[in-house]
C-alpha cells in the first residue's frame, strides 16, 4: 500500500447493516495493512452509514474526532395511524436540550444525560412509517427518540432503518464501502485518504505554527512557548485544543492551550510521522 502516507489518515467508510463497528475497522485495518486504527463513533449492527475510522498516528486525534455533531436519517413506524399535526408537533418537541438514559445494550452508564438536538426534519409519511432527519450532538440515541415520540404520540413507535449521513463536516457522499476497498489500487487509494492536517483543517482546529528549530523539543514533550512561534493564535478557552504545526504544514502534536506567561499550550498527544 501506500506506505507513511496511509499511517497518519483518515477513511470514511459506508458501514453496511450487520457488522459490528469494531468488525469494520479490523476488516478496514487487514485489507489496508495498518497496525493499528479506531473509529469516532459506534453504529449499531443494523444501522448503515459513515463511520469514520483513524488510521496509525491519526489515532492519536480522537479527542477531536470523537466529539463531532452527527446527521442520521431513519424510519419510525408508528403503531397505530397518527394525524400529521400531531406528528409534526412530537417530532418537534425533542429539538433543542433532552434527558436520554442510554438504552441497555449501550457501552456507557446508564445514566440521564443531557443532549442538544438542533433539527429533527420529516421528510415523509408512508402509511405508518415516517421518514426524518435529525442532526445532532454526538451520543444522541435515534431509536430513543422514536420510541419516546411514540409514547408522546400515545401510539408506541420503534425504529425501523437508520442511516448516518454526516459526521462534523464529512458526508456520506465521500464515503467507500468494504467492497470498494477489496482489490484497490494505490492511486484510488491516494484519492480517497484524508490526510490528518486536511481532516484538521476541515474541523477548523485552532492551530500555531512553530519554528524548525523548536520541532525536536515539542516532540520530546516541551510545553509550547510563546518564542517558538512563527504563527500564533489567541482567544481560546483553557485547556481547549489546538493543533501545532511545523513550517512545512505537518502536524507535531495536539497541545492544550494555557495562555500563562510565556507558555502557550501544554504538549498532549505528539505525531511520530
Amino acid at each position: 500500500m501506500m506506505g507513511t502516507a496511509i499511517q497518519k489518515s483518515i477513511i470514511l467508510i459506508d458501514k453496511p447493516k450487520g457488522p459490528t463497528s469494531f468488525d469494520v475497522v479490523e476488516r478496514v485495518s487487514r485489507i489496508l495493512g495498518v497496525r493499528k486504527a479506531g473509529h469516532s463513533g459506534t453504529l449499531d449492527p443494523n444501522a448503515t452509514g459513515l463511520m469514520l475510522i483513524a488510521l496509525g498516528e491519526a489515532r492519536k486525534a480522537m479527542p477531536v474526532l470523537m466529539g463531532l455533531d452527527k446527521e442520521y436519517e431513519g424510519v419510525m413506524r408508528v403503531h397505530r395511524e397518527v394525524d400529521s399535526g400531531s406528528l409534526e408537533s412530537v417530532m418537534k418537541s425533542f429539538v433543542g436540550e433532552i434527558v436520554q438514559t442510554p438504552p441497555v445494550r449501550s457501552a456507557v452508564a446508564r445514566r440521564p444525560r443531557k443532549r442538544q438536538v438542533h433539527e429533527i426534519v420529516i421528510i415523509g409519511t408512508r402509511g405508518k412509517d415516517v421518514s426524518f432527519r435529525v442532526l445532532c450532538q454526538a451520543g444522541t440515541y435515534i431509536r430513543k427518540i422514536a420510541h419516546d415520540a411514540g409514547e408522546s404520540m400515545g401510539t408506541g413507535a420503534h425504529l425501523l432503518e437508520l442511516r448516518r449521513t454526516r459526521i462534523g463536516p464529512f458526508g456520506i457522499s465521500e464515503a467507500v464501502t468494504l467492497r470498494d476497498l477489496d482489490g484497490i489500487t494505490d492511486e484510488k487509494l491516494h484519492r480517497i485518504l484524508i490526510p490528518l492536517e486536511t481532516a484538521l483543517e476541515r474541523l477548523k482546529l485552532p492551530k500555531v505554527v512553530i519554528k524548525d528549530e523548536y520541532e525536536a523539543s515539542i516532540r520530546n514533550g516541551s510545553p509550547v512557548r510563546r518564542e517558538f512561534l512563527s504563527k500564533g493564535v489567541e482567544g481560546l478557552g483553557e485547556n481547549a485544543y489546538l493543533g501545532v504545526f511545523n513550517e512545512a504544514g505537518s502536524i507535531v502534536c495536539l497541545a492544550r492551550f494555557v495562555g500563562i506567561g510565556g507558555t502557550v499550550a501544554k504538549t498532549d498527544r505528539v505525531f511520530l510521522v
